[in-house]
């Protein structure tokens, strides 16, 4: 909702109004029509994957080791940091986005041309490279234990390995799909700041920005077919049950 919300001004709306000049322009930029919370909203996403990842690898490697569940408390702080994580990493956008009244675009002014150089690659490897390499290893190792692992105990409880089963394949293609939806705006980004300032704002940059949003949009229909007990609680939710 986030990420739909805050793409709309600069995406899709930006030909429809008149974007104010000046210091109200500037601050309409970094709040609202510079996606600046849209890309808040990205970064938390991803890093709740991450927590995911880890939370499916316990549940199958670990699955009596009380203390290592996943309680409801930690769960809130874990929420609570990534939000926070993704607050932090997307801070220097809230001072250097301002409004480029010629391109009709918010775009990012610094006081120095090392700073995007250095903040871009920051932004590659902290929501694109780590994340999916975490990712990949840690489901790597929960595809083995539940799948490749010939062991008495799985032969036996096949029914109790179901539901973990389900649970990780919806995580691992939610995983595969952010992948595909980030990881060609993450490197353009880049780009724009070492080989072109035409990259940033060009066509084919807001067409990986699509993508990023393509993201936010397929989430919920892959929880829905994939997992029974969310159709449930949407139902629920849609009839104010």
């Amino acid at each position: 909702m986030t990420v739909a919300v805050f793409s709309i001004p600069r995406y899709v709306l930006s030909h429809v109004f008149v974007h104010p000049l000046g210091s109200v322009g500037d601050y309409l930029c970094r709040f609202v029509t510079g996606g600046n919370l849209m890309w808040t909203g990205g970064a938390a996403s991803v890093f709740t994957l991450v927590t995911i990842a880890f939370e499916r690898r316990d549940v199958v490697a670990r699955p009596y080791h009380v203390i290592r569940q996943l309680s409801k408390a930690k769960l809130r702080a874990l929420v609570l940091s990534s939000w926070t994580f993704a607050c932090l990493l997307n801070l220097p956008l809230f001072f250097i986005m301002s409004y480029d009244s010629e391109d009709n675009f918010c775009i990012e002014t610094w006081p120095d041309p090392l700073l995007p150089k250095l903040y871009g690659i920051i932004w590659f490897c902290v929501v694109g490279a780590l994340p999916i390499f975490f990712m990949a290893v840690v489901y790597s190792k929960v595809v083995y234990q539940l799948w490749m692992r010939k062991s008495i105990t799985l032969r036996i409880n096949r029914r109790a390995i179901l539901i973990p089963r389900k649970a990780t394949k919806m995580a691992i293609t939610l995983t595969v799909i952010y992948s595909i939806c980030w990881l060609p705006n993450l490197i353009l980004y880049i780009l724009a700041f070492n080989l072109s300032d035409t990259v940033y704002g060009s066509p084919l940059y807001r067409w990986t920005v699509v993508l990023t949003c393509l993201n936010s949009t397929v989430n919920p229909f892959v929880y829905t077919l994939q997992s029974r007990r969310f159709r449930v609680s949407v139902k629920r939710a849609l009839l104010c049950k």
